[in-house]
């Protein structure tokens, strides 16, 4: 996608932005390619006894259409999405082009605005991440691929056992077909949007681009596909209120607060008086629009521009195991300065598969080098499975982890207490967050806080939605 900021010689000056999707001029090699393969299915579903050059002919035409009409689709609802979110900040939005044109490229045009320049650049930004349908459920083909299968399968054994009956079958095989391969094409077009159009991460050279690791609006998403937000808003209403101590009217300050998710979990009480932070520009100005919060600071992390003792509590979601560990070092420091004396630091994490592969690899370096062969394997599901070792080499696990220093010795020293507390012996064990979290309230008890609870004060068998630290300022 490409992000021009253009000004039209008018009566008066207005601004115009230019947000022109390239990806959509990709779809036109596999469209015919789908319209041919839809061709084949129509001449399936026509009559058997139709000439054979006109049917060919009719069936590539149906076939095309029905490639284009998704095409269109596609285009369309893209822009749609646009125009919403343009509405929503205030732009007037049109497509460049006619949208049912797919040889030219999808381009929207916005216009008005605030009147800020560099405002409104970041506004046309907002307005350029709405363009995929973030909510659509992609990874399973869907009830009606899975029933075409099925009776594709089953009118091919009946037109075998009974060659009578071809022409009645037949049509309704080609009927099955192309139902299963209008499926996989709509699969097809989902992930070449989502893949080709640009999140918000901005321009390489952006000062907040190192800091920026994942679409806010697909994680929202991805939340609510998987049906786990009223487990979750239990879940953080508990940790804050009974675990941490909160009560309302507390100062609160969440760090990498993004679009403002979390503060929308929140029991409402919580929120009247809670700061949020975010370094990336785009996160925290669709949070104030959007109104998912009330006090909104643009900063980093590592120097958080606020008075020493000024916060009840500190927390994050998704955010303190996403620094790198320079990062949190800076971090943790900077909230043992703002928080006052007994405030909490709040850990939250909801993702069970986040830091998985960065996480086995760290673990896996340090057995490489106490036992000389890697423990930790992903499994496809993004599960931790964990290699056998006899009572010697889990003693020399632990020896080998009271051998390294600092972080280092800290994550080896979690690797050293799963195997000897059995490495089956708890479920969380094979959760990457809940691993992570373990890693987590080391750092934290190095950088001088007290641990209050975890997960892990909690038997197996009960385990929260959540992988959450509580840990205290000294008094």
């Amino acid at each position: 996608m490409v992000f021009r900021y253009n000004t039209r010689m008018a009566s008066p000056p207005e601004k115009e932005f230019s947000i022109k999707d390239d990806w959509a001029s990709r779809l036109l090699p596999p469209a015919a390619a789908a319209g041919v393969l839809f061709g084949g299915t129509f001449f399936l579903i026509l009559p058997l006894a139709m000439p054979s050059a006109p049917k060919a002919a009719v069936s590539l035409l149906l076939g095309t259409a029905v490639a284009a009409l998704t095409l269109y689709r596609v285009r369309r609802g893209h822009y749609l999405r646009h125009a919403a979110e343009a509405g929503y900040l205030g732009f007037r939005c049109r497509p460049a082009r006619p949208l049912w044109n797919p040889f030219a490229a999808l381009e929207v045009l916005l216009g008005g605005g605030s009147g800020d320049p560099e405002e409104d650049r970041l506004l046309a930004g907002l307005v350029r991440i709405h363009g995929p349908d973030y909510r659509r459920r992609r990874a399973r083909p869907g009830r009606l691929g899975e029933a075409s299968v099925a009776a594709a399968a089953l009118l091919a054994v009946l037109i075998t056992r009974f060659p009578g009956a071809l022409p009645v079958l037949y049509p309704f095989f080609g009927l099955a077909v192309f139902s299963f391969l209008l499926v996989k094409w709509e699969r097809l077009l989902d992930r070449m949007e989502m893949n080709g159009s640009m999140n918000e991460r901005g321009a390489p050279s952006a000062p907040w681009a190192s800091y920026i690791r994942w679409n806010f609006l697909a994680l929202e998403a991805q939340r609510e596909a998987a049906g786990r937000l009223p487990a979750m808003r239990a879940e953080i209403a508990r940790v804050l209120l009974e675990e941490a101590g909160l009560k309302p009217g507390d100062a609160v300050l969440e760090t990498g607060a993004a679009g403002g998710f979390l503060w929308k979990q929140l029991p409402r009480g919580l929120r009247s008086n809670w700061t949020q932070v975010e370094k990336d520009p785009y996160s925290s100005l669709y949070a104030r629009r959007h109104g998912n919060g009330s006090v909104f600071v643009l900063a980093d992390v590592g120097a958080l521009p606020f008075p020493d003792a000024s916060f009840d509590a500190v927390t994050g979601l998704e955010s303190f195991d996403s620094l790198t560990p320079a990062d949190l070092e800076l971090f943790l420091r900077e909230a043992l300065r703002v928080l006052k004396p007994g405030g909490r630091l709040v850990h939250l994490k909801d993702f069970p598969d986040w830091p998985g592969v960065p996480l086995a690899e760290e673990l896996n370096a340090f057995s490489m080098r106490a036992l000389r062969k890697e423990l930790l394997t992903m499994r496809r599901d993004l599960s931790i499975s964990y290699a056998k070792l006899d009572d010697g080499e889990i003693k020399e696990l632990g020896r080998a982890a009271g051998r390294e220093a600092g972080r280092a010795g800290r994550t080896a020293g979690v690797l050293a207490r799963i195997y000897a507390a059995g490495t089956g012996s708890d479920p969380r064990f094979g959760v990457p967050m809940f691993v992570s979290a373990m890693i987590l309230a080391g750092e934290f008890s190095a950088a001088g806080f007290e641990p209050v609870g975890d997960p892990f004060s909690r038997p197996p068998g009960g385990e929260s939605p959540l992988a959450y630290i509580v840990a205290s300022k000294p008094g």
